[in-house]
């Protein structure tokens, strides 16, 4: 019994440690018929769409265009449309920050 206890702990222990290393893991890949919203807090919430969802959604939304950068900052969601800039380089490669 003490074997089993002691399997159990561990497994427990394991489970612990590893689940925050999941949750952080969120794809931001979506499927059709996903939403994915964004409060103002920057968490993420994401939701499968039902037809009348569907219906009412499309009456409101519009395209993102590839190349969309989304930024939070104080508070405020932006977003801003990746494009060439001045030394060749894009606007994505001058957001990494090189240290």
């Amino acid at each position: 019994m003490t074997k089993l206890r002691s399997v159990i702990a561990a497994a427990a222990v394991t489970l612990a440690l590893a689940a925050p290393a999941f949750a952080q893991n969120i794809s931001l890949e979506l499927s059709d018929r996903q939403a994915m919203m964004i409060d103002t807090g920057g968490r993420v919430s994401r939701m499968d769409v039902g037809a009348s969802g569907h219906k009412t959604i499309m009456r409101y939304a519009t395209p993102v265009h590839a190349g969309t950068i989304f930024y939070m900052s104080g508070g405020k969601l932006y977003m801003a449309q990746d494009r060439p800039m001045t030394g060749g380089r894009s606007l994505h490669d001058l957001l990494v920050q090189t240290n």
